[in-house]
Formats: C-alpha cells, structure tokens, sequence
C-alpha cells in the first residue's frame, strides 16, 4: 500500500489529502498522485518518461512522450553512451515519430546516432542547426559544429526529414492535447543580445487539458531572467528542471515564474547533491516543490490527464511526500 497524496483546487485553495492505496506496479514503479479535478472524470492519458540517462557519474538529457493517439516522440536524446535505443527497445518501442532536441550539446543529441545503429526508426527530426560562431565560441569543450553537421547528414541520408523549432510552431495538436515552440533563439539574433549555446534551448510547452508541463533545456540564467520577467504562458504544474540543476542555470525568478507543483530533473547524483545545485535544490524546496532526480530516483514517468497527473519513481527515497504504508 502507499499514500496518495490528492490536491485539490477550490475557492478555498490547495489543501493535502492522504489515503491510502493500492501502488500502480510499472517496472516496479512507486507512484505519489497529484491531483486538481474535483469532478472525478477520468481522460486519456499522456505519458511522460524521464529517461535514466543520468547513472553514476554519466549527465545527459533525454525524455521519452507517449502521446493518447499512439505517437512515440523524444525530447532530447542523451549522450552516445546513453542506451536510449535500447531503453525503448525493452519498452517495444521500435519507431520514433518525432525527436525534438532542444540544443545542439552532445549531452542532448548525441543519442541520435546509436538510434539509427540499433534500428530504431525515426519519422522526423527537429533540431536548430547552430548558427557556427555562436558553436564555435565553446569549441573544444562544448558545441562541435561538424560533430552535428555529420549527424544531421546522417538522418537526411536515411531518409528522415530534418526541420527547425520556431517560436510559435505547434510539433503535436490532437483533441485537448498540445505540443508547442514556445521559445527558441540562435544564440544571435535575441533580446539580450548574444548568448551562449545553453541559451538558444528551445521551450517546448505540453498541454493535456489544464495539465502543463514545461520542457527548458539547459535554460541558462541571461534567456532565464528575460524570460522571467517578460515571457508569457510560462505557467506550469510540471516543470523539466533546465540545464541538470547546475549553477548557471535560470534565475530564482525564473521557477517562481513557472510555479510547479513537481519538478523533473536529469542530474546524477553526484551533481545534483553538490554546491552546484544547491541554489536549484534548496530553492525548489523552499517553494515546497516535490523534486524527482533521475539520478536519485531512477526513471521517472508522469502519466497525465486533463484534470490531473499520477507520478511514479523505480526507487524511493527518504523525503518522498508519498511514503510507503
């Protein structure tokens, strides 16, 4: 048995309501249930996986979108050693429709080619070529221009269709669900001015009904802090949590812009209990968000619905709001 944890929004406000029971098994998956509806009606689900990309030391990015029609999308696709391909493979996953990559850091791309290695099938590909000087500013360290020209010659080769993320693109729209560009720049042409490669992430928001989640990249803090203060429809019940946590990353005022109830982040352990993080982590509690971390809880699925979502971990942790009973 576990504790669900149901929030319920009213006139009144938010208040916390603990029951028990029965755990939904998936992958021996602990679940914790978050919801706002207050009429009971149940909907299809959309099914959100935060991919264990992140096992000891390894930092990468990658999350699998399980959409109520039956298309399978990625955001983002880990790193070359990440195993995304065999981890939708043990799913029965053996076709991709759409894999969306937010930036061009080999943490969040480089996956593609051990897709294609493996046979994963892929309909299309939507990733922003770098414009090069703004790559070439972090060479040897970080953006590899020619290492994403070869990828993205390999996709076009096979076949697959290679197409950009704009602002106001919209990638998914089947009923009450919605995926969306929110916001996405080159690194040049900004309202800040230039920036570096963390900072031309596209913002990806998912809509199922009033469920909101917010996918950010590796948002750093310059985008961050304008966004914050003059971006629109940042609100979210879910937030993917940007660049792993670490320092550098969005301001304060950028969560609080956001405001959600749980937070998705794709740290190792390592990093995500470090000073680096500490700002993130302690900021989130603060805000009383419940924070799950690949790293710490393993893979992470969020099932949601038009008026709810249901939360599940493969490993708990002391601190979890939906203990064990």
């Amino acid at each position: 048995m576990a504790v669900r944890l149901e929030e319920r929004v009213g006139v009144g406000g938010a208040r916390l309501v603990g029951r028990a029971a029965v755990a939904l098994a998936l992958l021996g998956t602990s679940w914790i249930a978050l919801s706002w509806a207050t009429n009971g009606g149940r909907s299809r689900e959309t099914v959100w996986t935060m991919l264990q990309v992140n096992p000891g030391l390894a930092q990468a990015d990658a999350h699998l979108l399980e959409m109520p029609d039956g298309s399978v999308f990625l955001v983002d696709a880990g790193d070359l050693t990440s195993d995304v391909a065999g981890m939708l493979r043990r799913r029965g996953i053996r076709y991709v429709d759409k894999v969306f990559i937010s930036h061009p850091h080999k943490d969040h791309y480089a996956g593609l080619g051990p897709l294609l290695d493996e046979g994963i099938g892929v309909g299309e590909l939507y990733m922003n070529e770098p414009i090069r000087e703004v790559c070439d500013q972090e060479r040897p360290w970080g953006c590899d221009f020619e290492h994403v020209q070869k990828t993205l010659r390999r996709y076009r080769s096979r076949g697959v269709p290679v197409k950009p993320l704009r602002a106001g693109d919209v990638l998914y729209d089947r009923r009450d669900v919605r995926l969306e560009v929110l916001y996405a720049y080159d690194g040049v042409t900004t309202p800040i001015g230039r920036t570096d490669v963390n900072d031309t992430s596209a913002i990806l928001l998912l809509t199922h009904g009033r469920t909101k989640a917010l996918f950010t990249g590796d948002l750093n803090g310059p985008l961050g802090t304008y966004l914050a203060r003059h971006g629109s429809r940042l609100e979210a019940q879910i937030l993917k949590v940007p660049h792993h946590g670490a320092e550098g990353v969005a301001p304060n005022e950028f969560f609080d812009r956001v405001a959600p109830r749980l937070a998705l982040a794709p740290s190792p352990p390592s990093l995500w209990q470090s000073d680096r993080n500490r700002r993130v982590r302690e900021h989130l509690q603060s805000m009383g968000v419940e924070t799950l971390v690949n790293g710490l809880h393993g893979e992470v699925t969020v099932r949601l619905r038009a008026d709810s979502y249901v939360a599940g971990v493969e490993r708990r942790t002391p601190g979890l709001r939906a203990s064990a009973k």
